[in-house]
Order: structure tokens, then sequence, then C-alpha cells
């Protein structure tokens, strides 16, 4: 069997299962090199890749940090609110999840995967103070001071994939996998790596047959076809927090890029196709405001890097030479900023031929 098809068919095998599955798929990358790419999906850590560190102290007041591999920390606002709880079931995508790691990385909230039950995920989530985020639910999240679109929800978001740790009394770090868990917690570390694989830009062709492709060193790589291209934008609240051509979310179902400047509403969103059969996005498929993208065979592309997991972030509109989570529009011919759009529309994205989206 393929690593892909392993990658694929393990969301459905108890753990035993996939355990041996993973010993076996390692033995045959003794004879053949398996792509790096896919193998990302699994939390292996390597600590030459480490960016940074999230520290969320358990304690109101306390100072949540960014903490770099070389000791140095930078303040990123006190902590207003900790979760009493968390939430079950998390939103739909959630259940594409792995315990420990962030299942969503937004402009407006994170939110932490803590485990799948009963075919739903359990979340906690990060906001910040300022922003206004439905997905959370009350009592379930860190409330740091900040708004969204900056800090902790811009140059510092964790990718989707990032493991999540608890700090437990006698200071170890345990995979934050179990609800049990937290009882001990006197702290919620997240630990940012960069992706194996050196990815510059993703594009997406806008038209129905077109394609969709990551680019490195070696050139490009074909990743899906393209259903059904984008015309339109809608009122994705989240945008209201981030700038003109920015990855405003990610998660296992969509990425979500803003058409508008910061305090106005407007974009669109990229989803696997097999997602838009969940309940609350079947209409999706014929709406003007989502591209949807298939597998080039038809594989499910829900939660497969480095689309929907593992390599792409929120934009940050505060740091002028970042290109990561910035989107342009191909029209004419030439790459150029996307058109500044808010607000419900069927027509406004028509011109656009193709749109990319620079990680790094």
């Amino acid at each position: 069997m393929s690593f892909r098809n392993y990658v694929l068919r393990s969301r459905f095998m108890p753990f035993s299962l996939r355990i041996l599955g993973a010993m076996a798929v390692a033995a045959l990358s003794l004879v053949t090199a398996l792509p790096v790419l896919e193998a990302s999906i699994y939390n292996v850590e390597d600590p030459q890749k480490l960016m940074f560190t999230i520290h969320l102290p358990m304690a109101v007041g306390e100072q949540a940090k960014v903490i770099f591999p070389n000791g140095g920390e930078l303040e990123m606002g006190k902590i207003r609110a900790i979760p009493t709880k968390s939430r079950h079931p998390g939103f739909t995508a959630s259940k594409y999840g792995l315990g420990g790691q962030i299942i969503a990385s937004a402009a407006n909230a994170h939110h932490i995967q803590i485990s799948v039950e009963d075919g739903a995920g359990r979340t906690m989530s990060l906001i910040p103070s300022q922003t206004f985020a439905v997905a959370p639910g009350y009592g379930t999240s860190f409330i740091v001071e900040g708004v969204g679109g900056s800090g902790l929800w811009g140059q510092y978001a964790p990718y989707v994939s990032s493991p999540v740790y608890i700090i437990n009394k006698a200071g170890m770090a345990v995979l934050f996998n179990s609800i049990q868990l937290f009882q001990f917690a006197t702290a919620v570390e997240i630990r940012v790596y960069r992706p194996y694989e050196d990815i510059e830009y993703l594009d997406i062709e806008n038209r129905e047959g077109g394609k969709a492709l990551y680019h490195d060193a070696n050139g490009d790589h074909d990743f899906a076809v393209v259903e059904r291209g984008v015309t339109g934008t809608g009122r994705f609240e989240g945008t209201l927090y981030q700038g003109l051509g920015r990855v405003r979310a990610n998660h296992p179902g969509v990425i979500c890029i803003s058409t508008c400047r910061k305090s106005e509403i407007g974009g669109f969103q990229i989803v696997p196709l097999s997602h838009t059969y969940s309940k609350e996005l079947q209409k999706t498929r014929n709406m003007s405001q989502y591209i949807v993208l298939r597998g080039l065979d038809f594989e499910d592309l829900t939660g497969q890097p480095p689309f929907f997991r593992g390599w792409v972030r929120p934009g940050d509109v505060d740091v002028d030479d970042s290109r990561t989570g910035w989107v342009v529009g191909r029209i004419n011919g030439d790459w150029q900023e996307l058109p500044d759009v808010s607000g419900l529309t069927e027509s406004t994205l028509t011109r656009v031929e193709a749109f990319r989206i620079y990680l790094r």
C-alpha cells in the first residue's frame, strides 16, 4: 500500500492498527523513497526546525509569551480568561484532526484539537480580547489581550498540525491529547515548526478543470483539479480582522481569503469537494463565493497537506516585508493585487484568472 493511501485510510483505523500500519510503511521506505510532504501530517518534531513556542499560563493576569529556541521571549499580552471546559462537538472539519494539535489557524481565532470522540473533535480555542469569534463557545477559550490579524494571530500564528502540550505541575510537557490532562496543567504550549518541504507558493487556476499546484525549488507539483471556480465574495465575518489579499484562516476543510481592508467584511473560500458534502456546506457546491477542489484521482483532500494542513498560515499586515499568507491574482496575464471588494457579490472576481498564495 502506498504511503498516500495509508494516510487516507488511517483516519478510520483503531490506534493499534495505525501503529502496525506505520511500522509496515516505514519498512517499505527502506526500499522506496517516500515523499516527505505526505509524511509531515504526523507529529515529527525536529528541534532544528522549531520556530517558536507559544506559552499560555493557566493564570489570569499573567503574560502570554512567544519563546524562541535561543531563549529569547516576547510578551504578547495578558491572559484575560482561561478555559473552564472544552467544546464537543467542535466545528465539522475538526473530525479530520489528530489529538494534541492545532486544528485551525486564523486571524481571529486558533482552535486546539484535544481528541476525536464519536466522530467529532473536542476543542479549546485561543482568541484575542478585541475580536469576535463564534466557533469557540462560552468558557472554552484562552482570551489574550490583542486584536485579530496581528501578534499571535498574525506573525506568530501556528500552522495547522502544530503540536500542543500541557505543562504539568512537575514542569513536564505532555501532549494534550486527552481532556483529563487539563486538570493538571499549569500552562499550555503550542510548538510551531517549519514545514519539512520548503514550498514557496500555491497556485489555483480559477476555472472548472483548472490546476491547483504547489511550487518549490524543483518546480510545480500538481495537487488537485478545480471542480468549480469562484466569481464573487461573501460576508465571512473573520475577514473583519484581516487585510486585503491575505489568508484569513486555514483548517482541514478550508482556506479563507480576505478581499477587503481591515474593518470591512469580504472574501472567498477554497474547500475540498468531499467537505462540501457535510451538512452545513452542501449549498457551497453551487455558490459563487467558493472554489471547490477535488483530488487528481478523486481522492479525499480534506486535511491533506499542503493546502489543508501544515503549510498555510494567516497573513500579517503589520509586517511589511513578509509574504507569508499574501495572496495575489492573475488578471490579463499579470500577477497583481486582488480587487478590493467587500460584502456579498456574485461576479466581482470573474476577471481573476488564477490565485497565488505565498507561504514564505
